[in-house]
């Protein structure tokens, strides 16, 4: 549900943009409502005004551009921030704002304004959206990130799903021969509902014991690391240390144990005298060459032990030494998406449609659904069965760069209009099956990698990892973006 919640308010957005751009034709007469010759602006008998003609022809990429930019900025603002701003703030707090910004739009569906401003009101919702799903996806993959792997696989499935929601709920619409105004204001009443859910899934997600399990894991291990550092900063003896096990746990009485055994040989070899001038120097070198002698343990909480410091930050840097390769492979799966889904997809004419309702239905089925069910599909079958391996060490990039094939196999399909290149697929069977591996690829692959990276790091780092994985990914739909409209010129 936290998946399906993060993307399906945003893909009734883009499902409605005929919506939007028909609020930006000529003036109606009767308090914004849409008639029927407004549903296509292009066979509009009246030869609109040249502003919102205008605002009309950009609006597609004015709109892409108010959605990726913040998008990349926000995950990556979310990458470094993420550990000073509690989970619950960051989760909660965007939900409520996307829940806000799609109440108003339900409501402005009933309200009449000029063009152009409501132009500059859709364009900063999409910009709050944006900014807020960012920070909204790139905890949620933190918050998988403390789970096993399979764990990371429903928030993709869910987003894949909201995709395939979407997609069906545009041809119930156009099924039903409704107004684009009602089926808007479906579209967003329904996106208000998804999120109400999507919030009490997370207020009743703490009381899981389950997740309550994997809480804890990471507490330990981040008491495990502040043991260790204590040590080290303080030198301990084994001959002078007294420790009451009994108030620790039992994964950090040995590793106080074990601590105490190495630096007590270390100390004996050095000769030192209440000082270990050699766990000083690794504790400095950990510490990022931070100074750990007496002045540091005078500064160490009550009993002797540290307060929380940077080294319960992990680090970004050496993280993403770990995990560079999964973060450019999911980087590349969505960057090869984006370039020509739905650019240069939804540009595909039927060659066998003719005068038949299939014309009408062929882009809303071919493209959108058949992408979003065999997206679903190849997310949701990372559940069951994962390969390559979370080891391998090339079969995952190489399936991921020879996707890369299916750029030329779509921008040879029938698209229209095109300059540049042939047509070489002119039957409709090669386009769908095309999209159907496509889409297949897009939702296994980019699964594994978002399940993978948080799995080779510790569990301490797991919640950085998937920041970084997030980021990643949005760096993959902002190169994408950019990346169609060269392809979409090249056809």
């Amino acid at each position: 549900m936290l998946g399906l919640g993060t993307l399906l308010p945003w893909n009734f957005f883009m499902t409605a943009t005929m919506y939007f751009r028909s609020r930006l034709g000529p003036p109606q007469n009767n308090s914004g409502a849409l008639t029927e010759e407004n549903r296509d602006l292009l066979t509009a008998t009246s030869s609109p005004p040249l502003k919102p003609t205008f605002l009309d022809s950009i609006f597609n990429n004015v709109m892409t551009i108010c959605a990726m930019l913040p998008l990349l900025v926000f995950t990556c603002l979310n990458s470094f921030l993420h550990q000073r701003i509690p989970q619950a703030l960051r989760i909660l707090g965007s939900l409520v704002a996307i829940l806000l910004m799609f109440a108003m739009t339900a409501i402005l569906v009933k309200v009449s304004l000029d063009p152009v401003p409501f132009f500059t009101i859709t364009m900063v919702k999409i910009v709050i959206i944006n900014s807020f799903g960012a920070i909204l996806q790139g905890s949620l993959f933190g918050l998988a990130g403390l789970l096993p792997a399979s764990y990371t696989v429903p928030i993709m499935s869910g987003q894949g799903l909201a995709g395939t929601f979407a997609a069906v709920a545009m041809i119930c619409a156009i099924a039903s021969g409704s107004e684009l105004e009602q089926s808007a204001f479906g579209y967003f009443i329904t996106a208000c509902g998804v999120i109400v859910i999507s919030i009490l899934c997370y207020l009743v997600l703490p009381s899981l014991k389950f997740y309550q399990y994997y809480q804890q894991a990471k507490m330990e291990a981040f008491g495990e690391q502040e043991t260790k550092m204590d040590l080290i900063r303080r030198g301990i003896l084994w001959r002078s240390c007294k420790f009451d096990t009994s108030a620790l746990s039992h994964t950090s009485s040995w590793v106080v144990l074990l601590s105490s055994i190495y630096f007590w040989g270390e100390t004996e070899a050095q000769k030192g005298e209440g000082t270990c001038p050699s766990s000083q120097k690794q504790g400095t070198q950990e510490l990022g060459g931070t100074s750990v002698g007496g002045e540091n343990s005078a500064k160490s909480g009550e009993g002797g032990m540290s307060t929380p410091s940077t080294h319960e930050r992990p680090s970004i840097i050496a993280i993403l030494k770990q995990i560079w390769v999964l973060a450019l492979s999911v980087c590349f799966v969505f960057t090869i998406t984006i370039g020509v889904f739905p650019s240069v997809t939804a540009e595909v004419q039927s060659t066998i449609a003719g005068t038949s309702d299939w014309k009408k239905y062929f882009i809303p089925v071919s493209c959108f659904v058949t992408f979003n069910v065999f997206d679903w599909a190849g997310r949701s079958l990372t559940t069951v069965y994962m390969w390559p391996k979370k080891d391998s060490q090339w079969q995952l990039p190489a399936l991921v760069v020879a996707r890369i094939v299916f750029v030329p196999l779509l921008m040879l399909c029938n698209v229209h209009p095109r300059k540049n290149l042939p047509v070489i697929f002119h039957h409709d069977a090669w386009f769908i099956v095309f999209m159907i591996f496509f889409a297949f690829s897009n939702g296994y692959l980019a699964s594994l990698c978002m399940c993978f990276g948080p799995k080779k790091v510790k569990p301490s780092e797991a919640e950085t990892a998937g920041a970084i994985m997030a980021f990643f990914l949005s760096l993959g739909l902002a190169l994408g973006a950019l990346l169609s409209f060269l392809l979409r010129a090249i056809v």
